[in-house]
């Protein structure tokens, strides 16, 4: 029986079918199996049960729990919350799993954007993630913006953190008095070039990937109706001169992406007919199907990220409320065209390699300082890598 000497307490909005956060924990997660075989890796979700199934097996000793997230639904205040981890009988139902988590050596809430004005309920569960833990605490690709009106409040938890890692300026800006803060990358560069065929990091099945023209659109967020998003993305297809044969539509969010393809076979059926539905069952398990020459018009962030960092150009739509997805979008480092689509444009290039390749070091640069591999970790997996070699070479 492996010696569990070890537990690190990972904090992410998972489990509510999302494939940029999805793609976070899934990215975090190989890295800690690589990193951290042999360690118990706990993963505090608002829904448990379908992320204990998309995350299954990537790392051996993964318990996927909500306990955060039920004190916060619990409790009014943050205070509360305090009050509830620093006594945790004052919440019978879940005092083990709070003694549990209050006993890691590691907490880590994974990136993303998710503290912020438009979710400040989020930040019960990120109080609670400050009171955890005995060794270090984390917070890594963080987006904050807008952030203004939760400024405080959010403060007064980062400063309980070691370690703080912001993906964009402004995010870095609004906290530029925080001494552990610092600019850093998006989670999502742990993966993003990589090859990998399951659990959403991979490329996507062939007959979708020879798709030149990729749509990932979403119905949630918006600051206009469904309704005018898919005739901006028609107007758009048509002005790049696509056929229904050529275009694939991917969904990121079960049911609510698909409502925009609704009104696009509404409002075309003759162009749709054809399209080739990614639905996100299959993007988990094959990836984005992703490929250079592609053309992508893209509302969501991190289909933007991959796929730009896999050489691909594209268009990513600022349709919404705020600020928060034009400042997601232009943290990317990529040079697609970020527009709100009122007329068609020409879509930009992809993140420059050297620059892709700058960002992904940074993203490992930083695992290795959160989780360092021993000098026995890297001979065994030297001697993987070479096993893997040969045997490629064996079976050609």
């Amino acid at each position: 029986m492996v010696n569990m000497a070890e537990t690190i307490y990972l904090v992410a909005p998972a489990g509510h079918p999302n494939f940029g956060d999805e793609y976070i924990v899934s990215a975090w997660l190989r890295e800690l199996s690589r990193r951290r075989p042999h360690t118990q890796v706990i993963l505090d979700c608002h829904t448990p049960g379908i992320a204990s199934i998309l995350h299954a097996n990537v790392h051996p000793h993964l318990t996927v729990t909500d306990t955060l997230w039920q004190l916060g639904l619990l409790c009014e205040t943050d205070d509360d919350v305090v009050e509830a981890i620093s006594n945790t009988y004052s919440q019978p139902m879940l005092t083990t799993s709070l003694n549990l988590a209050k006993s890691a050596e590691i907490v880590h809430v994974l990136g993303g954007g998710w503290f912020n004005d438009t979710w400040p309920h989020h930040l019960k569960v990120l109080a609670g993630a400050a009171c955890l833990g005995t060794e270090r605490k984390v917070m890594t690709g963080q987006g904050f913006i807008p952030g203004d009106e939760i400024k405080e409040r959010l403060g007064h938890w980062l400063q309980r953190f070691d370690h703080i890692t912001v993906r964009d300026e402004p995010s870095e800006a609004l906290f530029a008095d925080l001494a552990q803060i610092e600019r850093g990358v998006d989670d999502a560069w742990l993966a993003a070039p990589d090859t990998t065929a399951e659990h959403g990091l991979g490329w996507g099945n062939e007959d979708a990937r020879a798709r030149d023209f990729v749509i990932v659109a979403q119905s949630d967020l918006l600051g206009i109706e469904v309704e005018e998003l898919a005739r901006r993305i028609l107007r758009q297809l048509k002005h790049l001169n696509a056929t229904g044969d050529n275009i694939a539509y991917v969904e990121c969010i079960p049911e609510d992406d698909h409502k925009v393809l609704d009104i696009l076979r509404e409002l075309d059926p003759q162009l749709m007919d054809q399209t080739r539905v990614v639905p996100f069952d299959e993007l988990w398990a094959f990836g984005l199907p992703t490929r250079e020459g592609q053309t992508w018009i893209s509302t969501r962030f991190h289909p933007h990220l991959v796929a730009s960092a896999r050489g691909i150009s594209g268009i990513a739509v600022s349709a919404h409320t705020g600020m928060y997805y034009t400042v997601k979008h232009a943290s990317v480092g990529s040079a697609w065209t970020i527009t709100d689509l009122y007329e068609p444009v020409t879509p930009g290039g992809p993140v420059s390699p050297q620059h892709g390749e700058d960002l992904r070091e940074a993203a490992e640069d930083l695992a290795e300082d959160i989780y360092p591999v021993t000098s026995g970790q890297q001979f065994k997996q030297s001697l993987k890598a070479i096993g893997r070699l040969a045997k490629r070479r064996i079976t050609r």
